[in-house]
């Protein structure tokens, strides 16, 4: 099963406290199925929501569903007389000729009811990506008014969505990881808004790491470079005039890059018989390999 699947699985169980609340939660499942005079119905490939929606119309509609299954893995449940048909659309405010669907809010009579209502409309018509392929969790409605509904009821929700239209549907989502778990908390999928915070975590201490080994390979491949570079233009002094040649100073930490070339610089400065300090050891090669390209150059 995929992580969507077993998202609705976990909602469609929930034990629902209160009326208003079951009310609001049958009404986002029957609304953003397909709620029409022309076709009251779900397809759906999950077995829980199916059953659940089948139950909805039977023990709170007082509607017998009609069940097709072909064999496929989709499983269809439709209403098909007007009358049953009209009999589920009043019991929620609506009548069969309303011109426009639109949300009714007074589906929806506490505040208690708006996430009971959004995990009805998600058992429909949502889906969430796996989080450990990324972040997407998205309501498809066909209807332009019911999803300009539907987007005002969640920014009252401050859960900021976004909208495209995709294939003639209005598609309402959500891309980062903070929106997902609200919302996933919202519809009561507790455990996977816990999940998908655990994987973000789990991502972001990842990129720490991967981060800082990043950093230091580069800065082991930068004092390799520069050790390299050191220790060639100390073997071009050696050939062209000597290390002799050099301050007595400069002469010591040359013999000790050669002898010693993939030490650090703190490690050079502490083999001194007099110690000096990493910036004073870098001090003293970057003079000496000035005084290797001017010999390179043919300067006095």
């Amino acid at each position: 099963m995929s992580f969507s699947s077993d998202v609705k699985s976990e909602i469609s169980k929930s034990e629902i406290l209160s009326s208003c609340c079951l009310h609001a939660q049958v009404y986002g499942l029957v609304l953003f199925a397909h709620f029409s005079k022309y076709n009251l119905s779900i397809t759906t490939e999950n077995p829980d929501v199916f059953e659940l929606y089948n139950s909805y119309l039977k023990d709170y509609c007082k509607v017998e569903p009609i069940i097709n299954n072909s064999g496929s893995k989709k499983m269809t449940a439709y209403v098909k007389s007007d009358a049953d048909k009209e009999k589920v659309f009043d019991k929620f405010g609506h009548t069969l000729s309303e011109p426009t669907l639109r949300i009714n809010r007074a589906n929806m009579a506490n505040d208690c009811c708006a996430g009971a209502f959004l995990r009805g409309a998600f058992l429909s018509c949502g889906t969430v990506t796996d989080p450990e392929r990324g972040y997407h969790l998205e309501f498809v409605v066909p209807y332009k008014r019911l999803s300009s509904d539907l987007m005002k009821l969640m920014d009252e929700l401050n859960l900021n969505p976004k909208c495209i239209v995709r294939k003639g549907n209005y598609i309402i989502y959500f891309k980062d990881s903070e929106s997902i778990e609200d919302i996933l908390a919202i519809i009561g999928a507790q455990d996977a808004s816990l999940y998908v915070m655990g994987i973000k975590i789990e991502k972001d201490m990842k990129n720490r790491v991967n981060r800082k080994i990043n950093f230091e390979i580069s800065n082991i491949n930068k004092t390799v470079d520069a050790a390299k570079a050191q220790v060639e233009a100390i073997k071009l002094i050696e050939e062209k005039v000597g290390i002799s040649s050099l301050p007595e100073n400069l002469q010591k930490v040359a013999y000790l890059r050669i002898e010693n070339p993939e030490s650090s610089l703190n490690e050079l400065g502490k083999m001194l018989d007099e110690p000096i300090s990493r910036s004073g050891v870098n001090h003293r090669l970057g003079r000496i390999v000035q005084i290797a390209e001017k010999l390179k150059n043919g300067d006095n």
